[in-house]
């Protein structure tokens, strides 16, 4: 039966009418991975040859990261992995047990990629010190960390299929997170040393590997339950009604005529479309950004590169968001052209909502001042010229989209209605500002030089309104050829 499943997801793959791009993509990916296997490879036999030399006890040094290794995971997975998925109504239909249905979805996920990541790392390492260890010793720590691994991912699948009804799960996910990183970052927790006792004590007591091999077995357990409660999807993939609408309820945006009822279904089309919606779960990631370069007392000195970090913390999700806004409405780009509505309401309704995100994000970096008053100064300069410039910008150049878009897709390796010139056009949009203060740097005048950058930011803000009405100009003559490339669906 499990053979006759996976012929079946075999031929529904091959004869799918975007296998040949779907096919071109997988190349190129796994072409990109085989290039990232290799250089983990290396750094693998580097770190295993780097502790061989060490000497003193290579095995405590080893076991010392592997807690930081399985957290790394469990976020990798919960940012890049897809659910494991199947067609599962014909199925239904058919005299199959349900349970043969929901562990075949279950075990799809250990032929994920990703699997292989900690055999490619772990594997050169335990060679290059395999001298220090006995055999049982090596093989130990092979079981442990597979086992470990298997635990994370279901875990990982568990949180992702959670969230679909409760997004409240995702924001205890990053708290977690958070506190993970502040616990480490200010040493509250000896988390090395945690990690050597508690690992070690597997290889004194090799009984205490079920204690992983039950946490594995508890994650598929959860799983398998959730699954098997909601396997007609229809519950799950309504997700959580009260939530959404409570969207509904935000009548007083239509206190604000036509451009708050626009900016009311654009946060509907967010909130509601599994595209969208994991990008909008991943907003409060972009002010997490700061602590990678705040806290180095020499990533302070350079005014240009905290420019580049401000406009990116500021203008991050705005810019994800803002160079596909046509496209996320190009299922049903055609009513909007023919409704009753003003194109200029329109487009000044996405405007606002870039306007509030990037509001939104300075106030969450504001607690980024305790680094320093001129980190303070830096971000208002960057959220002004983003809301005054580079909005603008990305609603111009959004009227250039002409490629359909599925919001009920997941965003991780999609790359549908994606183009290069979008990547292309956020290098200028976070560079135009370092250039402009570039020359007053130089001449060792860098508040001349913020100023200046927050003076052509606020006379954006200013005379947006002015700009507005050449970017509805420019969508009023690009409308018609983007309506066209919305309809083909691919």
């Amino acid at each position: 039966m499990n053979f006759n499943l996976i012929n079946h997801q075999q031929k529904a793959a091959r004869r799918s009418p975007v296998f040949g791009k779907s096919l071109g993509i997988k190349v190129l990916m796994g072409f990109v991975f085989f290039i990232i296997s290799l250089e983990l490879l290396g750094f693998a036999f580097y770190v295993g040859k780097s502790l061989a030399e060490k000497g003193g006890n290579p095995l405590d040094e080893l076991l010392s990261y592997f807690i930081y290794f399985l957290f790394s995971m469990l976020l990798l997975r919960s940012l890049v992995q897809k659910l494991p998925a199947m067609a599962v109504i014909p199925y239904l239909l058919l005299p199959i047990k349900k349970s043969r249905l929901v562990n075949f979805v279950l075990t799809k996920s250990l032929y994920n990629i990703l699997n292989i990541i900690p055999v490619l790392v772990l594997f050169p390492i335990l060679i290059s010190i395999s001298q220090f260890m006995s055999s049982s010793q090596v093989w130990l720590i092979f079981a442990t960390l597979i086992i470990c691994d298997l635990f994370i991912n279901y875990l990982a699948i568990y949180i992702k299929r959670v969230q679909i009804k409760y997004e409240i799960v995702f924001y205890i996910f990053l708290l977690f997170i958070v506190l993970f990183g502040l616990v480490d970052y200010f040493n509250l927790i000896d988390i090395k040393a945690l990690s050597t006792t508690l690992f070690k004590s597997i290889f004194s007591q090799p009984y205490l590997l079920l204690i992983p091999l039950f946490l594995f077995f508890g994650a598929y357990y959860l799983n398998y339950r959730l699954l098997f409660n909601h396997f007609s999807l229809e519950e799950f993939s309504k997700g959580n009604e009260s939530s959404k609408g409570s969207l509904s309820k935000l009548t007083y945006l239509e206190r604000f005529g036509k451009i708050g009822e626009f900016m009311l279904l654009e946060m509907k089309m967010i909130v509601r479309n599994k595209r969208t919606r994991t990008q909008l779960l991943m907003f409060p990631l972009f002010a997490l950004y700061g602590f990678m370069f705040y806290p180095k007392p020499d990533m302070l000195e350079s005014t240009s590169f905290l420019i580049f970090v401000g406009l990116f913390m500021t203008g991050g999700f705005s810019m994800s968001f803002g160079l596909y806004f046509f496209a996320w409405e190009s299922s049903h780009f055609d009513l909007i052209l023919t409704s009753n509505s003003s194109y200029l309401n329109y487009i000044r309704s996405k405007f606002n909502l870039m306007v509030l995100t990037s509001v939104i994000m300075y106030l969450l970096i504001l607690p980024y001042t305790y680094y320093g008053s001129y980190i303070l100064l830096v971000n208002t300069v960057t959220v002004i010229f983003n809301i005054g410039v580079n909005t603008i910008v990305m609603l111009y150049f959004a009227c250039n989209n002409r490629k359909f878009m599925d919001l009920s897709r997941g965003s991780a390796f999609n790359f549908q209605g994606v183009s290069g010139q979008h990547f292309v056009l956020m290098l200028p949009l976070l560079v135009l500002p370092i250039i402009i203060y570039a020359p007053f740097g130089i001449a060792g005048v860098p508040k001349l030089g913020l100023a200046l950058v927050g003076v052509i930011g606020l006379f954006g803000i200013i005379f947006h309104e002015k700009l507005l009405l050449a970017v509805t100009k420019r969508f009023i003559s690009k409308k018609y050829k983007m309506a066209e490339g919305f309809r083909i669906k691919s």
